[in-house]
């Protein structure tokens, strides 16, 4: 036996006690250090991703992923582990020895407590006492659409998205808020991602955390000039502990949702003669009737042309792809997202390719001091064909006439209509390209010198440039050789072909520093903003353009002729200052104020007119933590009362010099001197120095609701929004020769309501949503200085809309000579069939003095509802979306059959309902050939109302369970399918469709979608 050390014999034994006694000691440390996993869920088993896990007086922590599942290693036995998200009640749960640990997280009974993202900060939602929507990420992701403004689309009420175009790389919608905020100085909204002004249709949906509408003075204030039209603010995703990957990936099919039908080739030439004859003018095509009749078409000497079928030869594909990685320690967080789309059009050689990369990474410099640096870079690439655009040549396609020849048996272009063969325009016309490369860098420091202290300083940096190339190709074009049954080569057209070659650069650069103190006493709190920003932006461009190339195969510069070449260029500066404050207080989160207040300037403006105050106050009640109050908390939890008034600037009017005059250079202004031709300058513009900043004045009042446990929530609004001293081109005389300058006149308002319902509930496993939002606004021009401006069929004036239809009011069909005899006056040539019109001034005809306002394009009580459900792994949701009230006008192909600006077009299958005496009650009035306008001129008769209800989209989802995702090491497995604008009711006219505005006949039709996709995490 071994002796210990030496020792005594009769310690020996004693120590050997000791030493067994530590190593069992050892053994048992080592069985309490444990690796725990587990899953949070919500009150109706919803798993919660993103909530904090950490071991209570240690810096071990992390969150969870998208299905709300979490580890953690090392543990010790007996330690206590934390588990808080915002707007759930905290949790803490002791680990006793079990290593899967399954946590339920109930909802916060103060729900109005969330934070939420506003100008410059965050505040409790408890503590808002402006008007301000909330977008969470995960809601925009459920609808899979190729543009991010199209997400936004139902989600908050007071804010519209208009979709006009389903053409690739442009079918975004236009955003409004609460309406119209100028007539000249620019409507859009200011769009910030983190705090960097950029497109919303450049930030990739998955990306996205949460999105903020800013919608009242209150609310965007902080952001001044730059806001009189609202704001819209992205905060993206940022990184977290341990790691995560998430890869989301779909495929779509796309088709018009309506295209109107034409009538075929023989009874095209039978109409066309009927409205010949009509038009007191001879048949034309009794000889080809009968032989068509006879022999049927042949492709040869007799067409039958399906242009739909010539022309919508794409596929309409689409597919998106994004990765997203977010990976951390507590020192250093990252979260890195990169996507790409690639969507194809319906006509050829027309697409949209975009990929972007982001980068967002904080990091913790010590206790007091953390940074951040944001990169952002954004690739797309627009192809249309080189002769013409996607809706020029889907216009052809709807008015050509299938007499025409299109292609022939053989593959050779037929001459279309005067050589304009849009068929071979899309295949064989060339090419358009535009290529856009944008980079944005934005970096942030923040230090806290002490409690309550948050020092803040930021720049941002973003670079775009764009490049357009266009080849305007020649296709060939082949006619008939009756004589010798072949086709004979008839010329190439265009006349030449040509290279068009464009550059343009910008860079916007902000400068900003920032100082936040919070300070509570007793009950009482406060928190004061200050700060300081300089804006500065840039922009240049450089054009030129040669014609008659070596060869298409060469679409360069250098392989044009110098002969008629161009070459131009300009270039641009605009900047700003800034500084703004904001004061929070509230008493037991009771009694709310706040008070904002922006300080602007603008380059735009001379010396003495650059700064301009624009401040607001708001104040909230938060009635239902009165002590009155407690009999009614069982049914009514939270209840908030405020009100707001404040003032926004715009000073954003197309030029960047509107107080300076300009001069032009031109052959027209060269003169002779010296015996040479000296380069001329002219001046072109008129300036006004005087001008000053535009400004809206806005009123809002609203209540915040929740009910029956927070499971009903409500918020209501009323608004009034004024428009001062709006920036406007003045009229001045032709004969002065200078365009009109800017200048301070008039005023408009706009004023309505939001009403938004949301009902969340669950019946054991099966968990629901409804949100329903409905809203109205009203347009009026108030004051214009006694001007009307009237452009076509649109005028501005006093009481009314802005740019509302103007035109005659119709009052029917003529139907006999002796109903024509007895009314006033209609234009010389009117017969039974024609449109009958009021005489507004009474003086027995019908002339430009009957004119008056039609209506306008201004939607009433637009409402969307949102449904979805969620059982065990299924889940489905359902969007409709919808307008009470809208006016639209339609005229051109939409309303006159054989109508067109450059060739003899067809007729609408609908449009066979046309005046006979047989035909008294009929749609529309008789034909007649494109000479005789007296039915098209604008009027009520081709006035609709464009309400519709749209089911916008639908999903179906089903995430694999966990027992079978496990196995393949994958965190979780979601597929789904889901429909983009699926069904529309309206009673608009027949093959166009209702959300498109004043599209004369000519559009890219918005597409119906089919999808199929699959959202993976690791």
């Amino acid at each position: 036996m071994t002796k210990l050390i030496l020792l005594p014999k009769k310690w020996q034994w004693r120590w050997t006690l000791v030493v067994l006694v530590a190593i069992l000691q050892q053994h048992a440390a080592l069985a309490q250090v444990l690796s725990i996993k587990g899953k949070v869920v919500d009150g109706q088993n919803v798993p919660l991703p993103g909530v904090t896990v950490v071991v209570r007086g240690t810096t071990t922590g992390t969150s969870t992923d998208m299905n709300g599942q979490f580890a953690l290693s090392p543990v010790n036995k007996g330690s206590t582990l934390e588990f808080s998200y915002i707007g759930f009640e905290s949790k803490t749960v002791e680990i006793t020895g079990a290593t899967e640990i399954n946590v339920v997280l109930e909802e916060s009974s103060k729900q109005l407590g969330e934070l939420v993202v506003v100008g410059y900060g965050t505040q409790k939602k408890v503590n808002l006492t402006g008007a301000v929507s909330v977008v969470e990420g995960k809601d925009l992701t459920k609808r899979q659409v190729g543009s991010t403004s199209l997400a936004l689309q139902g989600t908050a009420p007071g804010v519209s998205v208009r979709q006009q175009s389903g053409v690739p790389g442009g079918d975004g919608g236009g955003i409004s808020i609460r309406g119209v905020g100028s007539i000249n100085a620019g409507s859009n909204p200011l769009i910030l991602v983190d705090n960097v002004e950029m497109s919303l249709d450049a930030v990739d949906p998955n990306s996205i955390e949460s999105i903020s509408v800013l919608k009242d003075a209150a609310a965007s204030a902080i952001y001044g000039s730059r806001a009189a039209n609202g704001v819209i603010l992205i905060t993206t995703k940022r990184g977290g502990n341990g790691v995560k990957v998430n890869y989301n990936s779909y495929f779509s099919l796309q088709r018009p949702t309506d295209l109107p039908d034409k009538v075929n080739a023989l009874d095209h030439m039978k109409l066309w003669d009927i409205a010949q004859v009509n038009s007191g003018l001879p048949a034309v095509f009794t000889e080809q009737i009968e032989e068509y009749e006879r022999l049927g078409p042949d492709n040869f000497s007799r067409f039958n042309t399906d242009w739909k079928d010539l022309i919508l030869t794409n596929d309409g594909l689409m597919q998106n792809h994004n990765i997203n990685v977010s990976a951390g320690t507590e020192k250093i967080k990252v979260f890195a997202s990169g996507g790409f789309l690639d969507q194809n059009g319906l006509t050829a050689n027309t697409g949209f390719k975009r990929t972007d990369l982001r980068f967002n990474t904080d990091v913790t410099l010590s206790k007091r001091l953390t940074a951040s640096m944001d990169l952002v870079l954004n690739n797309s690439e627009r192809t249309w064909p080189g002769n013409s655009s996607p809706t020029s040549i889907i216009r052809y396609m709807l008015g050509l006439p299938a007499t025409v020849p299109g292609r022939y048996d053989t593959g050779e272009w037929g001459e279309g209509w005067s050589n304009s063969n849009p068929a071979a325009q899309a295949e064989d016309g060339g090419f358009d390209k535009y290529r856009t490369n944008t980079r944005i860098i934005s970096g942030t420091v923040t230090y806290t010198p002490f409690e309550g202290m948050e020092l803040l300083a930021n720049y941002s940096s973003n670079f775009a440039m764009a490049r357009n190339r266009r080849l305007q190709g020649q296709y060939d074009i082949y006619v008939a050789d009756l004589a010798n049954n072949k086709l004979e080569y008839a010329r190439s057209w265009p006349a030449f072909n040509a290279i068009y070659d464009n550059f343009d650069e910008s860079q916007r650069d902000l400068l900003r520093v920032q100082g936040t103190y919070t300070k509570s006493i007793g009950d009482h709190n406060m928190k004061l903003l200050a700060g300081f920003s300089t804006e500065s932006f840039n922009t240049s461009n450089i054009d030129a353009f040669r014609q008659n190339l070596i060869s298409e195969e060469f679409p360069y510069l250098s392989a044009g002729d110098a002969t008629g070449q161009n070459l131009a260029g300009g270039e641009y500066e605009f900047t700003m200052a800034s500084a703004y404050s904001r004061v929070n207080y509230d008493y037991k989160e009771k009694y709310l104020l706040e008070l904002n207040g922006r300080l602007d300037a603008s380059s735009r403006f001379i010396k003495e007119n650059w700064w301009e105050l624009f401040p607001s106050v708001s104040a909230g009640w938060r009635i239902s933590n009165e002590g009155f109050w407690d009999n009614l908390s069982n049914i009514v939890n939270e209840a908030k009362l405020r009100i707001s008034y404040g003032a926004l600037g715009n000073q954003n009017v197309g030029s960047y010099y509107p107080t300076y005059t300009s001069y032009a250079k031109g052959t027209a202004y060269n003169y002779f001197f010296g015996n040479v031709v000296n380069s001329g300058y002219a001046l072109t513009t008129a300036a006004n120095p005087f001008i000053q900043w535009e400004r809206s004045v806005i009123l809002d009042a609203g209540m915040d609701l929740g009910l029956l446990n927070n499971r009903l929530n409500i918020t209501a609004d009323y608004f009034k929004r004024d428009i001062d001293n709006m920036l406007q081109l003045d009229l001045i005389p032709s004969y002065v020769g200078l365009s009109a300058p800017y200048v301070n006149l008039g005023k408009m308002t706009n004023k309505g309501w939001e009403l938004s319902l949301g009902w969340k509930d669950a019946v054991r496993d099966f968990t629901y949503q409804v949100t329903a939002n409905v809203s109205d606004v009203r347009n009026e021009i108030v004051d214009l200085g006694g001007r009307e401006y009237i452009a076509g069929s649109r005028i501005t004036k006093e009481g009314e809309a802005y740019n509302s239809y103007y035109g005659y009011i119709a009052e029917g069909l003529f139907q006999s000579e002796d109903e024509i005899a007895g009314a006033p006056f209609h234009f010389g040539n009117t017969k039974p069939g024609d449109i009958r019109y009021r005489d507004i001034n009474g003086d027995n005809k019908i002339d430009a003095n009957d004119r008056t306002v039609l209506g306008n394009y201004f939607p009433r009580y637009e409402y969307s509802l949102n449904l979805a459900a969620q059982f065990k792994g299924f889940d489905f949701t359902a969007f409709f979306q919808g307008v009470g009230k809208m006016d639209n006008y339609l005229s051109g192909t939409g309303t006159q059959p054989f109508y067109s600006q450059s060739f003899q077009g067809s007729m609408y299958e609908h449009q066979r309902d046309f005046w006979t005496p047989e035909n008294p009650d009929a749609a529309y009035p008789r034909l007649t050939a494109n000479s005789i306008t007296n039915n098209y001129v604008t009027s009520s008769y081709w006035m609709r109302e464009s309400s519709f209800l749209r089911l916008k989209n639908v999903v179906l989802g089903y995430t694999l369970p966990e027992s079978l995702t496990s196995k393949v090491k994958i965190g979780s497995a979601r597929f789904y399918v889901s429909g983009q604008n699926l069904f529309t009711w309206s009673n608009y006219f027949p093959g166009f469709d209702p959300e498109q505005r004043d599209t004369g006949g000519e559009f890219y039709p918005i597409m119906t979608t089919y999808t199929t996709g699959v959202n993976l995490s690791f």
